[in-house]
């Protein structure tokens, strides 16, 4: 078996993120302040500071505003600007009506936190929101690793989310003739509150780069929310996950190992029933069915595994994520 090559280093993945986070800012803005014109947010802070004009909407900072005054986001995506903005505008004051009746203090809605780059809003999100952003959650990270001989096996860096995996190639599981599987560790972030920062166990498959994110009683071995966290609790949770993680994927090798001598009679009618379960698209599940047939071990638990997995390379960082974790069920 040859030596596993990784083509990134850690340096490159904190170079990546180092590159991102140009031309971001935050801005902890009054309700009272807001205001949406052109399908744009904009307030007198955010003009002030970035010229006027306010910021476009990402889909999802969207969304979330859809969420915070209660309309139906998909009806409002398709909605052109003048309609778009009549809709939250008008719903926008009927929430501050509501919040000046109620003299709440406390209300989680008077300030909105408007996460920018450029000039779109990425995220709208309570000003409660803790922030715990990918460069914080590397530099967490990389003495935790730095010396365990990890390689990258991946990273994903959009604007709604991040996923960086860790491969161990000392602790492997040669489950076919040159078929191997490693320990990794997936780790996962979104800076715009699409996720909390999680931390899973990952067996990954050397020959194709599959990964397959195993969870515990369906819980990642970290969860942590975007609220307030010392930065010493943070480094012990992530360190606590790391170890554990590795454990979990280290049995999971040997699961991994004696699905391939676990039968599959009727895989066609497997992935059905699979793809019913699971909700996936016809189109999904005909390239699952296509790459099976090229499984050495295609009437096995294992081979549909890989097909499963193969096809979720294809698919964007969540999708992929949700696809992972659901094959190793």
């Amino acid at each position: 078996m040859t030596a596993l090559q990784f083509t990134k280093t850690m340096d490159d993945v904190c170079g990546q993120v180092e590159h991102d986070d140009s031309g971001k800012r935050d801005y902890r803005v009054r309700c009272e302040d807001i205001s949406f014109a052109g399908g744009r947010i904009a307030a007198p802070q955010i003009d002030d500071e970035n010229g006027g004009g306010g910021f476009s909407l990402s889909p999802l900072a969207l969304s979330q505003v859809c969420r915070k005054l209660g309309l139906p986001a998909a009806y409002l995506a398709k909605c052109p600007p003048h309609l778009l903005d009549a809709n939250l505008n008008h719903w926008l004051e009927q929430q501050r009506i509501g919040h000046r009746l109620s003299s709440a203090d406390d209300d989680p809605d008077s300030a909105w936190l408007v996460r920018s780059k450029g000039t779109k809003a990425r995220g709208v999100l309570s000003d409660r929101y803790g922030k715990l952003d990918n460069r914080q959650v590397l530099d967490t990270l990389m003495p935790l690793v730095s010396a365990g001989g990890y390689g990258v096996g991946l990273t994903q860096l959009t604007d709604e989310s991040f996923h960086l995996r860790l491969v161990q190639p000392a602790i492997y599981r040669d489950v076919l003739p040159g078929d191997r599987l490693c320990v990794g560790i997936h780790i996962s972030n979104s800076e715009v509150g699409l996720r909390a920062c999680t931390v899973d166990a990952l067996v990954y498959r050397v020959i194709c780069s599959n990964g397959l994110i195993r969870k515990v009683n369906s819980r990642s071995l970290l969860r942590q929310r975007h609220l307030y966290v010392s930065s010493e609790r943070f480094a012990s949770l992530l360190g606590e996950a790391l170890r554990e993680a590795v454990v979990v994927a280290a049995g999971f090798l040997e699961q991994m190992a004696l699905a391939v001598r676990t039968p599959v009679p009727d895989p066609i009618h497997a992935v059905e029933v699979l793809g019913d379960a699971w909700g996936l698209s016809q189109t999904v599940r005909d390239q699952v069915l296509f790459t099976l047939h090229g499984e050495a071990s295609a009437e096995s638990a294992y081979g549909l595994v890989n097909a499963f997995t193969a096809i979720a390379q294809r698919l964007p960082g969540e999708g992929r994520y949700e696809l992972e974790t659901l094959a190793s069920m």
